[in-house]
């Protein structure tokens, strides 16, 4: 797939079927997520289903789009309540950890379910898209909502695991791997022998793997 055309795939994902903030209690159904009070300025959660964003540059992140990292002052276990219903034990297992204080944990749980959306759409119209995006780092906290809230994406995920992202990474696993994407502006090279073509097999060894324009390497 040319890159120009999957931007429009992740965006189009990123909405869930609860817009508004909404979560699904032990009955089943959607209750709201209350608004913050009046003159509140709570932060909002990242896109990645953890803690909010402070604007500097993440750390902590895994192989597959996790973190490694869990809020420092996170609210305890036995406090994860919604402002209405209840958690079921699947989302009380995910949120475990991973809400800071003064957030709600609602916001935390449609977060990482946005995650799980964004995958199944894109996947949907384009599964090396979805794999492509967990590599490179434009779906990010897979691990944690497919482990967590959409398992049956777990296929999808392992696909992604031992690949590489247009870059330059330095003693790359042995093995082959093909490019996830049809553009010809796709170039690689191993230790400077460089080509175009979509399929690679990088010997034991090999000291640098570079790529450009070919978005994302998944293993076969």
């Amino acid at each position: 797939m040319a890159l120009a055309l999957l931007a429009p795939l992740l965006l189009a994902g990123c909405g869930s079927p609860d817009e508004g903030g909404r979560h699904t209690g032990a009955d089943g159904s959607a209750t709201p997520r209350p608004a913050a009070p009046a003159g509140a300025a709570a932060p909002a959660p990242s896109k990645d289903g953890g803690a909010p964003s402070s604007g500097a540059p993440s750390s902590g992140r895994t192989a597959g789009g996790g973190t490694a990292q869990s809020p420092q002052n996170a609210v305890p276990d036995a406090e994860l309540t919604p402002a209405t219903g209840s958690f079921t034990k699947k989302e009380k297992k995910y949120l475990s950890g991973r809400v800071p204080k003064g957030i709600d944990p609602a916001a935390i749980l449609q977060a990482g379910q946005d995650v799980c959306d964004r995958l199944a759409y894109t996947a949907k119209i384009d599964r090396n898209a979805a794999v492509g995006a967990v590599i490179a780092g434009d779906i990010k906290g897979a691990d944690a909502a497919v482990n967590g809230l959409c398992p049956d994406l777990g296929p999808l995920l392992a696909a992604t695991r031992g690949g590489y992202p247009d870059g330059t990474h330095a003693a790359p696993a042995p093995g082959t791997y093909r490019a996830l994407t049809s553009s010809k502006d796709c170039t690689w090279s191993l230790d400077g022998a460089s080509g175009r073509q979509h399929t690679i097999t990088v010997r034991k060894g090999t000291k640098t793997f570079t790529s450009t324009g070919c978005y994302a390497w998944a293993r076969t």
